[in-house]
């Protein structure tokens, strides 16, 4: 039998061009028509490359109404359901009319209700309002992480997404975060501030693997591996000082209204520290504060006169 020639046998579709001839355009080219060369090639890699741009909606009107809908036609269903039980535990019913049993049951729309129907739409239910439940919970998204968004649509790649299809990130009380990032304020400081200057961005910045493609110069990819670790840093040589520092200067410290206005201070520092470089909850911060402050008590107890 003769060799059948790969090209009848092949139906797949045809291989794709080298990408050495790819991009074939220019880059005055891709800034006049960012609808043909960006669109959502390019912005669906540059929202994954990093989890503070992958911002959705919640679509929290659309999901009570939806979950309205079935609670009024689950209602419909019990209440045709309580009319059955009224009508056969009415006295004209004949004596053997048996309401106590699901095998017996005299009514068989009745049973095919709770046998049937109700299981189905009540799973679908309560399915819904579980999924839902875990939207709702869900982190607030950060304004920062939403203003970056709104820059790439304007101001990176205008008109790359057509208007209405980029509209969502203007419904603020309805977006939620895909993969919430919970970052402390002093992080966002650290970020905003002092990394900002691209002499120290450079140590802490990482490149995507799509960096050709996305890099707007105006968008940073952060490692928080290593901001993480310099954050530790800064951290633990703060918690370290504010454990030392009060040893020293109580130990010089004369009277006890001076020294009661140190522990005030340290207290006061230690606090405000904790609330902002950590993502501790307030009355978190509050327990924080007083542990150290107990700590702080015994050098002062155990201190000069």
């Amino acid at each position: 039998m003769a060799d059948i020639p790969l090209t009848n046998i092949h139906n797949g579709p045809p291989p794709p061009p080298p990408r050495a001839l790819y991009p074939d355009y220019s880059a005055q080219e891709a800034r006049e028509a960012p609808w043909k060369y960006a669109g959502y090639r390019v912005f669906s890699r540059w929202m994954a490359a990093d989890q503070e741009f992958f911002i959705v909606r919640r679509f929290g009107a659309l999901n009570t109404r939806v979950i309205l809908a079935l609670q009024d036609e689950i209602t419909q269903y019990e209440q045709r359901l309580d009319m059955i039980d009224m009508e056969y535990s009415r006295k004209a019913k004949d004596l053997s009319t048996n309401n106590g049993s699901f095998r017996f049951d005299p009514s068989n729309e009745r049973r095919e209700m709770i046998r049937a129907i109700l299981p189905d739409k009540l799973l679908k239910y309560n399915q819904f309002i579980n999924e839902y439940s875990k939207l709702v919970t869900r982190a607030a998204v950060d304004a920062e992480d939403v203003r970056k968004v709104k820059r790439w649509f304007d101001g990176v790649h205008p008109c790359a997404i057509e208007r209405e299809e980029q509209d969502y990130i203007s419904h603020t009380d309805d977006l939620i975060p895909v993969l919430p990032k919970v970052k402390s304020r002093f992080r966002n400081f650290l970020e905003s501030t002092l990394l900002r200057p691209s002499i120290i961005r450079q140590f802490f910045e990482r490149k995507p693997d799509d960096i050709n493609l996305i890099d707007d110069d105006q968008t940073v990819w952060y490692s928080d591996k290593r901001v993480e670790r310099f954050f530790t840093v800064v951290v633990a040589v703060g918690g370290l000082s504010m454990l030392v520092g009060p040893l020293w200067i109580l130990e010089y410290a004369y009277g006890s209204a001076v020294r009661l206005g140190v522990v005030t201070g340290f207290i006061t520092l230690f606090f405000v520290l904790v609330s902002v470089a950590t993502t501790a909850k307030i009355f978190e911060a509050m327990a924080a504060a007083a542990a150290y402050a107990a700590v702080l008590m015994v050098f002062v107890q155990t201190g000069r006169p």
